[in-house]
C-alpha cells in the first residue's frame, strides 16, 4: 500500500475501508482525492465483491475539514472527464458514494466540516466519536450552497435542523449533532473503530442483492426536487450574485486570515 496516496483502500472479504489520507491538511478534499474516491467507489461496484464500505479520515483530528481543490489528475477516461466537467469533482464523488450498490458508513473523528460534512451526508450511516464536531460554513464565507447539497441535509435531518445548520454556521458538538440526526451512533473515541467495523461486518453479512436493492429503492424514493427552467435560472442567479459579492471576498479573506468577517450586504 502506498502510504503517500491521498486515498488508502483496504479490502478484506466483503468489507472495504477507504481512508482519506491527508492528515497534514486535516484530510481536506482536493480535486484529486475526490476523483480518486469516486473512481474507487465505481471500481468496487463493478467488482461486485464488497457488501459494505467504511469511509474514514486518517488520524484522529478530522474526518475532513472541507474542500481544498487542486489540479485534476491527468489521463482520466473521457467519460469520467465529462462527468467531472458537468458536475465538478465533489458532485462526481458524492454521486459515486450514493450510487454504490452497497451501504457506506462514515466513521467520524475530530472535525467534519463543509464539503467533508456533506460527504458524510452522502454516506448511508454515520458513526461519530465523542468529541467530534460537525458544521457547514457557507454563510460565514458569503456563498450560497447548491440545492443538491441542501437536499442531502434535508433528507438526513429535516427542514428545521437543516435551517439551524446552515443559518448558524456553527460547529455542533457531537451530542447535538446526533440529536439533530447528523450522526446515527455516538461512541467513545477509543471504541469508535471497533464499533464501526463490527457494524460494517454485520451489514456485510446480509444478502448482496437485498442490500443493493434496498439502497437503490431508498435512493429512488428521495430524489432531488425537480426545478422548472425559471427556478433553475433563479437559483443560478442567487448563487452567482452571492459569489461575486464583496461579502464573499470578505468571507474568504477572513477565513484565510483566521478572523471574524465583517459583512455589509454588498
Amino acid at each position: 500500500m502506498n502510504q503517500e496516496a491521498e486515498l488508502l483502500v483496504e479490502k478484506k472479504d466483503a468489507l472495504a475501508v477507504l481512508t482519506l489520507n491527508r492528515p497534514q491538511r486535516r484530510n481536506a478534499l482536493s480535486s484529486t482525492l475526490l476523483v480518486s474516491l469516486g473512481q474507487t467507489m465505481r471500481q468496487l461496484a463493478d467488482e461486485k465483491e464488497v457488501r459494505c464500505a467504511v469511509l474514514r479520515g486518517a488520524g484522529d483530528k478530522a474526518f475532513s475539514a472541507g474542500m481544498d481543490l487542486s489540479a485534476l489528475p491527468e489521463g482520466l477516461p473521457s467519460g469520467i472527464q465529462d462527468q467531472i466537467a458537468a458536475k465538478g469533482p465533489l458532485q462526481f464523488c458524492l454521486d459515486a458514494v450514493e450510487d454504490a450498490p452497497f451501504p457506506v458508513i462514515a466513521m467520524i473523528r475530530g472535525y467534519c466540516v463543509g464539503a467533508g460534512c456533506e460527504t458524510s451526508m452522502a454516506c448511508d450511516l454515520r458513526v461519530g466519536a465523542e468529541g467530534c464536531r460537525m458544521g457547514m460554513p457557507p454563510v460565514r464565507l458569503g456563498i450560497v450552497y447548491p440545492p443538491e447539497g441542501l437536499h442531502r441535509f434535508i433528507r438526513n435531518l429535516d427542514y428545521a435542523a437543516t435551517k439551524k445548520v446552515f443559518f448558524t454556521a456553527r460547529l455542533f458538538e457531537a451530542a447535538e449533532a446526533k440529536e439533530m440526526g447528523m450522526l446515527d451512533y455516538l461512541v467513545p473515541p477509543e471504541d469508535v473503530e471497533d464499533f464501526t467495523l463490527k457494524l460494517a461486518r454485520e451489514i456485510a453479512a446480509g444478502a448482496p442483492l437485498s442490500l443493493a436493492g434496498h439502497k437503490r429503492l431508498l435512493r429512488m424514493m428521495s430524489p432531488v426536487p425537480a426545478f422548472t427552467a425559471s427556478q433553475r435560472d433563479e437559483i443560478e442567479d442567487i448563487q452567482a450574485r452571492a459569489l461575486a459579492s464583496e461579502d464573499a471576498r470578505e468571507g474568504i479573506a477572513a477565513f484565510r486570515e483566521k478572523r471574524d468577517p465583517v459583512f455589509r450586504g454588498e
